[in-house]
């Protein structure tokens, strides 16, 4: 394989120099473009980086749909085209370039499906072979997924073939029902939740009672969409715990622009779009092993991994549906690497994927009802608590260092200021021995 060129459009940019993590563009107000209220949380502007942030700002215009549902559609499909042969490591395990995303937005107002349809258009432009054959829908059962990426059947008496395999085993399903699909897994001796398992981790498919169902190396991409009335509705502690949905991103989703009068992306805008992506997925699919520069793993030892990988208290749903958000950061990160012709995760794909399954976790506090007691983040959720707990007297600085040691001061700093920004919290130096400490106080109205 020809090493792959290394696109140049983003360079690492020192931490120093970034912007605020505020505003995001995407979002805000702008000359000629209606955005109605937004009644949940707003991504970093950080997940729209490289090619795929750029194709999202181009589209973003012509579309009502919300901006990060597009770019989680555009990781996942893309994902899906590039199919088994990238790979990286996570300890021991081999991890495809697969990502699963669950857009969680009101029926009337979500636009989850203008999201899919809207990366659909473009990869018809691009690859059309792929999604006039490998786009299905419809999950039923597992064996029905099997049956979709099968292996070849042979007769065991004589050793003929029975019945033909599938060649091409890269799927893109989108799941425009996803509570139906949860019905479903839920049904006594259903196989379905099991075979998604195996599908995401990108091992061979197969069920016990039938033998001569199997697929070797599937690489399956899949798209939910799903109220988030009907998700609170139909998800049960069990399920959770099992495991299927904390390998799907929950990204909370709701209509960005008000266009009445819109009739989509002028057709020059997504051909030249489709040129860019049919390139990049090309190159992308004759990469092998991806790994981090330098600068990257550097971020992941110091700040990534620690955030994501939780605490051993970590308990209830919310952490559940966001149990998988360290491996996710790494083979999200991988994407944004592949679709920028890189086979190496550089920092400024690694922040991105941070950035957005951050965003995946406040929606999943949002979309489960536990914005009141969570702010999505794990460490912010438990100095909260902590400070709460503390009662009148407050928790002191040498105890927020005690527990948060595994962080840097910068970083206990920036904790403690986002902390304060809170309504009901604060900061106060008291005297302590002829000299002053800082307390972190709570005190809501």
């Amino acid at each position: 394989m020809p090493p792959m060129t290394v696109d140049t459009h983003q360079q690492n940019v020192p931490e120093a120099a970034r912007p605020p993590r505020a505003a995001n563009p995407l979002y805000d107000p702008a000359p000629g473009l209606e955005r109605p209220l937004r009644p949940g949380p707003v991504p970093d502007p950080e997940v729209f980086t490289g090619r795929v942030g750029d194709t999202v700002r181009a589209l973003d215009p012509t579309t009502e749909a919300d901006p990060v549902g597009i770019l989680v559609n555009l990781l996942s499909a893309g994902g899906a085209v590039i199919g088994p042969g990238p790979f990286l490591w996570i300890g021991n395990d081999r991890h495809p370039a697969l990502i699963w995303a669950l857009t969680v937005g009101a029926t009337s107002v979500g636009r989850k499906g203008a999201a899919s349809n809207t990366v659909r258009r473009l990869l018809k432009a691009a690859v059309p072979e792929f999604i006039a054959t490998q786009t299905p829908s419809g999950l039923s059962s597992g064996e029905g997924l099997i049956e979709a990426v099968r292996d070849p059947a042979t007769d065991p008496k004589t050793g003929k073939t029975t019945t033909a395999g599938v060649e091409d085993k890269r799927l893109w399903v989108v799941e425009s029902e996803y509570g139906v699909t949860m019905a479903r897994a839920r049904r006594e001796g259903s196989s379905l939740g099991g075979i998604l398992r195996q599908a995401w981790n990108g091992e061979d498919l197969g069920v016990m009672n039938r033998e001569a169902l199997h697929a070797t190396a599937p690489h399956i991409a899949l798209i939910g969409h799903i109220s988030p009335r009907e998700l609170r509705a139909k998800m049960q502690d069990a399920e959770l715990a099992g495991g299927t949905y904390n390998r799907f991103l929950p990204v909370f989703v709701h209509r960005n622009l008000l266009l009445p009068d819109g009739t989509g992306a002028p057709e020059e805008l997504i051909e030249e779009l489709a040129v860019e992506w049919r390139t990049a997925l090309a190159d992308a699919r004759r990469t092998g092993e991806v790994q981090l520069t330098d600068q990257a793993a550097e971020l992941w030892r110091s700040q990534v991994y620690p955030e994501l990988s939780g605490q051993e208290d970590d308990d209830g749903p919310l952490a559940e549906f966001t149990a998988r958000a360290a491996p996710y950061a790494k083979r999200t990160a991988m994407v944004y690497a592949l679709i920028d012709h890189t086979d190496r995760i550089r920092e400024d794909h690694l922040r991105a994927a941070w950035a957005l399954t951050r965003y995946a976790r406040v929606s999943a506090a949002h979309i489960l009802g536990a914005a009141a007691n969570s702010t999505g983040d794990p460490a912010l959720d438990k100095l909260m608590a902590a400070v709460k707990a503390a009662g009148p007297g407050g928790l002191t600085q040498s105890q927020v260092q005690v527990m948060f040691k595994r962080l840097s001061a910068p970083q206990r700093g920036e904790l403690t200021a986002r902390l304060c920004e809170l309504p009901g919290y604060a900061a106060a130096q008291v005297p302590n021995g002829g000299r002053h400490q800082t307390v972190y106080l709570y005190a809501p109205d």
